[in-house]
């Protein structure tokens, strides 16, 4: 890399704002350490100006740049690819809470600020923040948008794309876009913002954001349950969604493997149910008043044991309880809890074919490699399960085309029934090429045409996202 170039991005965003390559190392690397590109230097700017400068000067010298956030992605969306000269854009330093405005029920942030910090400012002044995910106190609001994160909530309040009111974006070419707005309704053209929500910085780099915020609901309790007839898992979510209307705020899988596992990796979290169940249920209501809420768990209780929905079940009585239910939900991704090699999808399926699909991932696994184990969990409310295949021990055979077969089966299997393999984790590196198989010639052919519009010289991230033609 030009010693020139380096000269100028210090003169604009000075000494805290370019790392050198040999200082990046937390940077170069995604936070599982599943992929690793180029040590490459890290620009760090101070606002938005330095944002629109940097990007100017990288767009004369034709050097492409890969924006980073919290760096809490699983499918290495904010790394730099190996081979290609690049730099890193993180924007861990604009990080202050911009405004907060109770009546219009709105805050405006940086990018860089984590979700924990927004929930909050929004708490202080009686208000909910719904985006929420295990990585709050780390994920920062910029990479969450540009990857349309999902989490915990998005059964009651969608994703974070339902979340965005107004957008600032330094485009491509450095210039801004100012579609700061706190507007709930616009029909004037082209509502633009979409255009960068998803786009894992690709068309632009998100600077700030104005985000929505709703009516805080105080009480939150939940029902931790084993399941009693898998097939009818829809029927147990039809009446929690029957009980509780708009109180549902969660209906999380919980599989019996992992919850086990657990007792022995983190024996501060308490087991709630002694069972050999294979699949259990977090469900959660919330709302305003404690005694409303109780009232709607007991009579989701008694409804499920009645209709044989569940073999066995709790409603945590304490703030400790519920804190313990959700540390456990917290712990289920398999990093936790297992060491060996695996394989991972981020699924979303119809809501009403995810028995389906569990059943007939595991049917062709036990086929297909008869020593490999199904691990699952995630929001049934929306479809979204997150999977996983341990492979099992390398047993001589081509293992890497192994791995490849079963990639290959449950993406089909997904694409069979209409889903995706992209559910709320983005695309990143992991996906890219993959989505060949998903979407079809005319839809990729317009994301291109979309990509070259916005970016021209191609220097946004390239290799996320769009896979190669």
């Amino acid at each position: 890399m030009s010693k020139k170039l380096i000269k100028e991005l210090q003169s604009v965003l000075g000494a805290r704002g370019v790392l050198p390559a040999s200082d990046t190392g937390p940077y170069f690397k995604d936070m599982m350490g599943y992929y690793s590109g180029d040590s490459v230097p890290v620009l760090r700017p101070a606002d938005t100006l330095q944002v629109a400068e940097a990007v100017k000067i990288c767009a004369k010298h034709h050097m492409p740049i890969v924006p980073q956030g919290g760096h809490t992605g699983l499918c290495g969306g904010g790394v730099a690819l190996s081979g290609k000269p690049s730099v890193i854009l993180s924007l861990e330093r604009m990080n202050r809470v911009l405004a907060v405005d109770a009546d219009c029920y709105s805050i405006t942030t940086e990018a860089g600020v984590v979700l924990q910090t927004i929930h909050d400012a929004a708490q202080r002044v009686d208000r909910e923040f719904a985006m929420d995910w295990g990585a709050r106190g780390s994920a920062m609001v910029g990479g969450a948008l540009s990857t349309n994160g999902g989490g915990l909530n998005v059964l009651r309040y969608g994703t974070s794309r339902d979340q965005v009111l107004g957008l600032e974006v330094v485009l491509p070419d450095g210039s801004v876009w100012d579609g700061l707005r706190s507007l709930r309704k616009d029909a004037s053209g082209y509502d633009l913002k979409h255009m960068f929500i998803g786009a894992e910085g690709t068309l632009g780099i998100i600077t700030k954001a104005c985000l929505k915020l709703h009516p805080q609901q105080p009480v939150s309790q939940s029902l931790f349950g084993a399941i009693a007839d898998f097939p009818r898992l829809m029927k147990l979510f039809e009446t929690a969604r029957q009980v509780g209307g708009n109180n549902l705020s969660a209906f999380e899988l919980v599989p019996g493997d992992g919850m086990r596992r657990m007792s022995s990796q983190f024996p501060a979290i308490s087991q709630p149910l002694d069972t050999n169940a294979e699949w259990c249920v977090l469900i959660r209501y919330s709302g305003t008043e404690a005694a409303a809420v109780e009232a709607l768990l007991t009579t989701l209780f008694e409804r499920a044991f009645e209709d044989s929905l569940l073999s066995d079940a709790v409603i945590s009585q304490s703030i400790a309880q519920e804190q313990n239910l959700w540390a456990m939900r917290d712990h289920l991704p398999p990093e936790n809890l297992w060491s060996q090699r695996k394989l991972k999808w981020d699924v979303s399926v119809p809501i009403n074919r995810m028995v389906e699909f569990i059943n007939q991932a595991k049917a062709q696994l036990r086929q297909q490699r008869p020593q490999g184990r199904f691990y699952a969990f995630g929001h049934v409310g929306d479809g979204n399960l997150h999977t996983i295949i341990f492979p099992g021990d390398d047993d001589g055979a081509d293992y890497d085309t192994v791995c490849a077969n079963l990639y290959k089966m449950v993406d089909e299997l997904v694409w069979s029934l209409g889903g995706s393999i992209c559910a709320e984790h983005g695309v990143g590196i992991e996906n890219v090429q993959r989505l060949h198989g998903q979407k079809s010639t005319l839809e990729l052919d317009m994301m291109r045409n979309i990509k070259g519009l916005f970016d021209p010289q191609g220097l946004m991230n390239p290799g996320k996202l769009i896979p190669d033609a």
